[in-house]
């Protein structure tokens, strides 16, 4: 294992009950890198987040995160966790500021009073991401973009090192998909490593240094332009996709033209 991994897998089985999703995972992430993972549903994104933060059964393989071996029980730590928008409970009783002082007590066990530090620290965060004057509303009232940035907020309250989102531009505009991109290049920036599953795979072309390409186990890694190959995403997908460079910039599209005109694959085609 590279001294400076935050994520190391070797030969990682996962799986739940007795049939596994992914099978013998070899995947390496480097501190401080951004890193996007795409495939079809049921390719196993998911399952790798839910290994990497403590919250899936390990068949057998080594799993290493941020130079220790995953905990037998529990989430290990330094790692933050934003969830699809989609499985919140957005009717629960909770103000913005509740949610992100939650990313607190999941370290320090003391809910619910949380230190003034705690609180500070928290008003910073949402301050930073944009969420001035929010702290007391309720969670329901936020929109998809302001929903997203709450739990990156919850994320960054406990100090983590490394981050890994389940598909956060899924279902945001445009303009709210290229905030939360350049949050993310931020965090990067300050020297988080950021971790990233996505449907949108001209997203990740257009954004992501690096694609890793799921379907059970890595089928390819790289960076956008040698992954983002057609026999590469056929043997990803189980169906033929186009790949057009346009000015430097790689475009999936459909290999066959919908109602006349070729479209880009976006998240509702994965």
């Amino acid at each position: 294992m590279s001294r400076t991994a935050a994520l190391h897998l070797a030969g990682a089985t996962v799986g739940y009950g007795a049939r596994p999703v992914l099978v013998d995972l070899d995947l390496e992430v480097e501190r401080g890198e951004l890193v996007g993972v795409v495939g079809p549903s049921g390719s196993g994104k998911t399952t790798l987040l839910r290994l990497i933060t403590g919250q899936a059964p390990r068949h057998h393989g080594r799993v290493e995160v941020l130079g220790s071996a995953l905990p037998r029980q529990g989430a290990p730590r330094g790692v933050g966790y934003v969830p699809q928008l989609e499985g919140i409970d957005w009717d629960f009783p909770l103000t913005v500021t509740q949610v992100v002082l939650l990313g607190s007590a999941a370290d320090s066990r003391r809910l619910p009073w949380f230190s003034r530090a705690e609180r500070r620290h928290a008003a910073l965060l949402l301050e930073r991401l944009g969420m001035e004057g929010l702290e007391d509303r309720h969670i329901r009232e936020l929109s998809g973009g302001q929903q997203q940035r709450m739990f990156l907020a919850r994320a960054l309250a406990r100090r983590c090192e490394l981050l890994v989102l389940d598909e956060p531009t899924n279902g945001v505009d445009l303009a709210t998909r290229r905030d939360i991109l350049g949050l993310l290049g931020e965090l990067v920036d300050d020297g988080l490593t950021i971790l990233l599953t996505t449907h949108d795979l001209n997203f990740v072309a257009a954004h992501l240094p690096r694609i890793v390409c799921l379907n059970g186990g890595v089928t390819a890694d790289g960076d956008p332009r040698s992954v983002l190959d057609p026999a590469v995403l056929e043997a990803t997908y189980g169906t033929p996709m186009r790949v057009v460079h346009d000015r430097g910039m790689v475009v999936v599209v459909d290999a066959e033209p919908v109602m006349g005109a070729e479209r880009a694959l976006t998240a509702e085609d994965a």
